[in-house]
Formats: C-alpha cells, sequence, structure tokens
C-alpha cells in the first residue's frame, strides 16, 4: 500500500473517477510560477522550482534533481531553462491522488493558502477540500448525498458526481438513466480534454471531431463513445421524455458501466503522459 499522509484508502477509492481539468493546474501552475519569482535573487528563484519540481518528483515515485553550482556557487544558464520546463510539468503530470499530496505538502510549507485552494477546487466544481484542526491536515470527501445538495455548474458537472449516478442507477435498474449519465460523463471528458472555452456550452454531437483530434484513445473507443451518445438521445427517458419503453438489459447496462469509468481511468491517464 502506497503511503499517503493527507487521505485514506477509502476516501482514494471514492475519488477514484475524480479529474482535475488541465485549466485547473494551468491556473495553479501559474500560480507556483509567480511564487517561485519573488525572491530579490536569482538564486533563491531556482531553488524555489527546485523544491517544487523535486516535491512532484518525489510523490511521481521518480529520481529528484540535485542543484549543481559550478565553481563560483552559481548556475548555468541551461539550469535555469531546465527549471523552467519543468516547473510547468510538476503538476501536469500528477493524478488526483497525487495531486492532493502535492498540495497537502504546499499547505503545510505556506505556499498554497487553504482558503485560496478550497475556493479553486470549488470553482473547479471538485468534490472534496482540505480540512485543517489544531493538529493535523486532512482531505474531506463529499457523499452523493452532500453533492447532491450542491450547486454545481450544469454545463461541466465532476466525472466523479456522474459515475456515482451511473452506479446508482445500475443498482436501481434505471438503465435509461444509466445510458443519459454515460452520455454525459464522455461529454464531460471530452470537455476537460478539449480544454477550450468555447466548448463548454456545446454539445458532445458538435465538438466530436475536436475530441477526437485531441483525445488520445484508440479510433474504436472513439466509435463506441460517439455510439452511446447517439443512443442517449434516440433510446426512450435517456434523452427526452417518451412513451415507448426502454429496451437496454442489465447485461448491456453493466457493459455500459463498466467500458465508461475503465475509458475515463484511460483517457485520464493517456492525457498525463508527456
Amino acid at each position: 500500500m502506497k503511503f499517503t499522509a493527507y487521505i485514506n484508502e477509502t476516501d482514494k477509492k471514492q475519488l477514484e473517477f475524480e479529474v482535475l481539468s488541465q485549466e485547473f493546474y494551468a491556473f495553479l501552475t501559474r500560480f507556483l510560477m509567480h511564487w517561485t519569482e519573488e525572491p530579490e535573487f536569482a538564486e533563491s528563484i531556482i531553488h524555489r522550482k527546485n523544491v517544487i519540481i523535486n516535491l512532484s518528483n518525489t510523490i511521481l515515485g521518480i529520481s529528484i534533481y540535485p542543484l549543481q553550482p559550478d565553481d563560483d556557487g552559481g548556475f548555468h544558464d541551461g539550469e535555469y531553462a531546465w527549471h523552467d520546463s519543468n516547473l510547468f510539468l510538476a503538476l501536469r503530470r500528477l493524478n488526483t491522488i497525487q495531486f492532493i499530496e502535492f498540495a497537502g505538502d504546499l499547505i503545510e510549507k505556506e505556499i498554497f493558502d487553504i482558503d485560496f485552494l478550497n475556493g479553486t477546487l470549488k470553482k473547479e466544481n471538485a468534490t472534496f477540500v482540505f480540512v485543517k484542526t489544531s493538529h493535523e491536515l486532512k482531505v474531506k470527501v463529499y457523499s452523493i448525498n452532500e453533492l447532491d445538495e450542491e450547486t454545481f455548474d450544469t454545463e461541466h458537472p465532476n466525472i466523479r458526481l456522474l459515475v456515482l449516478r451511473m452506479e446508482s442507477a445500475l443498482e436501481s435498474g434505471d438503465f435509461s438513466n444509466l445510458l443519459h449519465a454515460s452520455a454525459s460523463i464522455f461529454e464531460t471528458m471530452a470537455k476537460y480534454v478539449i480544454n477550450t472555452e468555447a466548448v463548454q456550452n456545446e454539445t458532445l454531437g458538435r465538438i466530436f471531431n475536436m475530441y477526437r483530434i485531441d483525445s488520445k484513445l484508440p479510433d474504436s473507443i472513439l466509435d463506441f463513445i460517439l455510439d452511446t451518445y447517439k443512443k442517449r438521445n434516440t433510446t426512450p427517458l435517456a434523452g427526452h421524455g417518451s412513451l415507448n419503453v426502454p429496451t437496454i438489459t442489465i447485461q448491456e447496462a453493466t457493459v455500459l458501466c463498466e467500458m465508461t469509468k475503465a475509458f475515463v481511468k484511460i483517457e485520464s491517464k493517456l492525457q498525463r503522459e508527456i
């Protein structure tokens, strides 16, 4: 079991399908870039960048990068260029659980203010926040009941919330609603991947060609996703009200539920690869 400081195993399982957007990571990366450039002396700037990069490397389980000054105690131009480029990757490479560990350490170091970070998570429609008591820093993960009481952006809901609703629909035998949730998950995932404001209010059908270009999934899976979206629009009670009886079987619903979750995990992992 991999040790984590701020989140327990139960909550880690709940956040299995929590996806944080590249826009979210870019915003925090810019914040860290400004923080590293605050010091007056160049030596302090490169040391700050080295701390951020090595914290990310440590969480990822890869080698850290030790700073090597020259004979005069300074650093070559190549060192600055390397740190500038790798600083932009420090957050992008992390999955959500790894981000929690990274952000928790930065809160402890007073680099991230907890209220600032929680406010940013709320704008992201994240389903967790950091909570600090007098003796520890932990993550609170919202339950589905708590999430249903929250106000989420209806055009860009959190994927974890949609997965929970999809699983609930499977358990209750509401297979039309399961299909609707699956298509909504794929639409939200596509908007995360395309990552432009212009697509946020568009349907998956209108943006699918853009998603096909930016996605790292094979064409056969992308065809399945598009087919699922089309079925959502034609299946009774999945996309529109209808007097017809839905024809989705429990076998079909179970396969769709599991494949939807698998494709989210695969796309998310591939998008983080550099």
